[in-house]
């Protein structure tokens, strides 16, 4: 029934009380008019929240302020990080950190800049491949032994044969639907996998999932890190940053140069009583500046990650 079929007019009794009618149409008129639009008519005030509360002169609904860290302990850390890292010149370090506990991810000045994955990107093809492997993608004893030497010892082989095999463009893709990473892509050339980019942000919030995998896809990309040791498949001393901790913790490193003069070097990991925090420190730094140096900077960052997270 439309509003005019509701209002029509009975035709019984009409000729006989004209005058209550009459009353009671007057009331309703007023009524309307006192306390709001009658159907079908729009507000001159569109913005102003509904008319109940704007007509009657009761205060507007205000805007809810920004939540507040639930994590004070997270947020004062994130800000140190980020204070140390405003007096290097030249350089950008880019800090996050989700609190398994609340699910709540504290992002750093430039928590959600988009930069290149480096060797980050071989965590996220195994995580894709874990992922579908508990869904029941088959996966062969080779692959895991890829899957493994590409996390623990960064072997760039393995990431080839992983990326060519699974589909490395659309497991960045699927993961970055599948779990909201905005400022996650695949690499504009096919194949240059180093090229893939992400966010701090989106890194540490990969990170939080994989303790939520199955037990079986969970051992498969945590044993490897765990396991990382400090010298890579090619020699490359990945024991920098959060790998500096005095306890054991899950770390995928990454480096690369050189991408408009700047040298990535970046530190991820599972850290804290029961992993806890899911931390990501992903650096740029001029290439002038030697992998020592530049794995220097992430270390010095990763000190108070792991001074009162860790």
């Amino acid at each position: 029934m439309d509003d005019s079929d509701r209002w029509q007019r009975t035709p019984a009794r009409t000729r006989r009380q004209p005058a209550v009618l009459g009353c009671l149409f007057l009331v309703v008129v007023l009524f309307g008019a006192a306390c709001g639009p009658t159907v079908g008519s729009r507000s001159t005030e569109a913005d102003s929240g509904p008319w109940w509360v704007s007509r009657v002169g009761y205060p507007k609904p205000q805007a809810h302020p920004p939540r507040p860290s639930t994590n004070p302990v997270v947020r004062d850390v994130v800000r140190e990080v980020d204070s140390d890292a405003d007096e290097l010149s030249g350089s950008t370090v880019a800090v996050a950190v989700l609190d398994r506990g609340s699910g709540e991810v504290i992002g750093g000045e430039h928590a959600d800049d988009r930069i290149d994955t480096a060797s980050l990107s071989k965590l996220f093809v195994a995580v894709d491949v874990a992922r579908r492997r508990s869904e029941g993608m088959p996966v062969s004893g080779a692959d895991v032994d890829l899957i493994r030497r590409s996390l623990a010892v960064s072997d760039d082989a393995a990431m080839n044969a992983l990326w060519d095999r699974f589909d490395g463009a659309g497991a960045i893709s699927r993961l970055a639907v599948r779990y909201g990473l905005t400022r996650t892509r695949p690499p504009a050339v096919p194949g240059n996998w180093g090229d893939t980019q992400t966010s701090a942000r989106d890194v540490a919030t990969l990170l939080g999932q994989v303790p939520t995998l199955p037990e079986a896809e969970r051992s498969l990309i945590l044993g490897p890190l765990d396991a990382a040791p400090r010298t890579a498949a090619e020699g490359f001393d990945q024991g920098y940053g959060l790998k500096e901790s005095q306890r054991p913790v899950a770390v995928k490193a990454g480096w690369m140069c050189c991408e408009d003069g700047l040298r990535a070097v970046h530190s991820s990991g599972l850290i804290g009583p029961d992993r806890r925090y899911a931390v990501a420190l992903l650096s740029t730094q001029p290439s002038s500046k030697s992998y020592s140096e530049a794995s220097e900077v992430v270390t010095d960052a990763a000190e108070p990650l792991l001074d009162n997270l860790g």
